[in-house]
């Protein structure tokens, strides 16, 4: 296999849709990188199944989220951010800088990392711009 096979196969992986629930909403989840050389890392998008949502319950719905993600993701030394630069309104975005997912894999094979680990919140912020 070579490493165009491989991206191929990656770029499949991530554009896959998946659903997942929270709180008895239905989403479509899809991930991909982002690309905005700023803010480089992995970007994960919920988009509500049943349409859109209101302000509140899209801002509560994004805290369960990113908790959920955020306590999944602690063992490996990553935390999940809100993303606000998400195009679509009804869209609950979050990015995983690539800083981290390096560190990650620098440490699991034995080296040091570049960067201090991300420092996990109890309680995830949640902004009011989305």
């Amino acid at each position: 296999m070579n490493w165009k096979d491989i991206k191929g196969l990656i770029r499949e992986e991530l554009n896959e849709e998946t659903n997942v629930t929270a709180d008895n909403t239905t989403f479509i989840m899809r991930t991909g990188v982002n690309k905005n050389p700023t803010k480089l890392g992995l970007k994960i998008q919920f988009t509500p199944k049943d349409g859109a949502l209101d302000r509140d319950t899209k801002a509560r719905l994004a805290q369960i989220l990113q908790s959920k993600l955020n306590e999944s993701l602690r063992q490996f030394n990553l935390q999940a951010s809100i993303d606000t630069d998400v195009p679509n309104p009804e869209v609950v975005g979050f990015m995983i800088p690539l800083m981290q997912v390096k560190n990650m894999i620098v440490k699991a094979i034995g080296g040091s990392a570049q960067a201090p680990e991300p420092e996990v919140p109890s309680e995830p912020e949640v902004e009011d711009e989305f």
